[in-house]
């Protein structure tokens, strides 16, 4: 049938990947855990995630030795390590300024620590380090009296930075991305690492009088084209690309071959002004979307991404543990009540698409 020629040419185009060697057939649910610590990962277990993601963007453990105890407490629970989100410091390397150089050889040996220790996925962004994620609130009752976040840039405290003047152009920040990739997937390739770039959020173009690259579907494209590797990919954030306007599923389609981690959240609005749901209530098809994921072949990590609130069940990221890196407000989408909802909505959607023989958790869990 032609949808079945169609899902054959997709799978075509994208490479089967192992993942360090224990990926199957169907995606996994990873998660972030905030705290990471033994009561969460009992909890991930328990709800049937399989994967874990290591969460801070500011930093993460430099060495071979650091990142292998976090693996074995992991998988002390059962669990895969499975992603590094964030990733090393690289503000000079986004700006191009001086001490890039230093910034990227620290950035490889990184990547050389995750390959040593087993872990498959990075995922970074390319947003200027002065000012990246935007909203404008963190408190927008959502259904049934959660607490979720906002962005309205007509509401947007857009104050040029001091020194944007002398900050890249559009055009420059471009050569900076193709010069950090240039030389660093040579070293992911060889540290069986997967680079993922994930979206601007929000996917503007201009922010406080700062540029920002990557904020479309073309933009994407582009990227892959400056190194073309399989280990320079992806994070599609189903959520920014919702707010970029364009049909999620055909994007995925149009991506899904160079895409290594899936952020699943979801939103009402666009670029501009949109608040972020819950999963099942937002403007993207999700069951279409996880048809799409399974057309192309995707066989990487999916995550919750920003959930709300839920107020009489836990306390705001205002008051307790935050995201490490990440600085919000109340309703940050880093709250852990949230995602118990969001897991099991994503494995009744896997379960329905790929079918539990392929997609539960026994089928995609850890070689024993």
């Amino acid at each position: 049938s032609l949808s079945l020629s169609l899902s054959a040419f997709l799978m075509s185009k994208r490479p089967k990947l192992a993942y360090g060697d224990y990926a199957k057939d169907a995606p996994r649910i990873a998660m972030v855990l905030t705290p990471l610590d033994d009561v969460n990962l009992r909890l991930a277990a328990q709800i049937g995630v399989t994967d874990v993601v290591f969460y801070n963007m500011d930093e993460m453990p430099s060495t071979a030795e650091a990142l292998l105890a976090e693996r074995k407490r992991v998988e002390s629970f059962g669990l895969r390590l499975a992603c590094v989100e964030g990733g090393p410091p690289m503000d000079k390397i986004v700006s191009g300024e001086p001490g890039r150089d230093e910034q990227i050889e620290h950035y490889k040996k990184c990547i050389e620590a995750m390959g040593a220790a087993g872990i498959p996925i990075l995922c970074y962004n390319f947003m200027p380090w002065q000012f990246r994620v935007g909203r404008t609130s963190y408190e927008v009752p959502v259904r049934g009296g959660a607490l979720s976040s906002k962005f309205s840039m007509a509401d947007f405290d857009n104050t040029v930075v001091p020194n944007a003047a002398q900050l890249p152009t559009a055009s420059q920040m471009w050569d900076n991305l193709k010069y950090f990739l240039q030389a660093v997937v040579p070293t992911a390739e060889k540290a069986g690492v997967y680079l993922a770039m994930h979206p601007d959020d929000p996917p503007v173009k201009l922010l406080r009088g700062l540029n920002r690259i990557l904020n479309t579907p073309e933009d994407f494209e582009r990227m892959l084209g400056l190194v073309d590797s399989p280990h320079n990919g992806i994070t599609f954030c189903q959520g920014c690309f919702s707010e970029m306007g364009v049909d999620v599923p055909a994007t995925i389609l149009r991506l899904g071959h160079r895409v290594h981690f899936v952020h699943a959240r979801d939103v009402i609005g666009k670029a501009d002004d949109f608040v972020e749901v819950f999963q099942d209530e937002g403007q993207t098809n999700m069951v279409a979307a996880m048809q799409a994921w399974r057309d192309v072949g995707f066989n990487g990590i999916i995550r919750p991404d920003h959930v709300p609130l839920l107020p009489d069940f836990e306390e705001g990221h205002d008051t307790c543990f935050k995201a490490k890196g990440y600085f919000s407000g109340k309703a940050s989408g880093y709250t852990m009540i949230g995602r118990i909802f969001a897991v099991g909505y994503i494995r009744g959607l896997l379960d329905s698409v790929w079918g539990r023989e392929l997609s539960s958790a026994k089928a995609v869990g850890l070689k024993q």
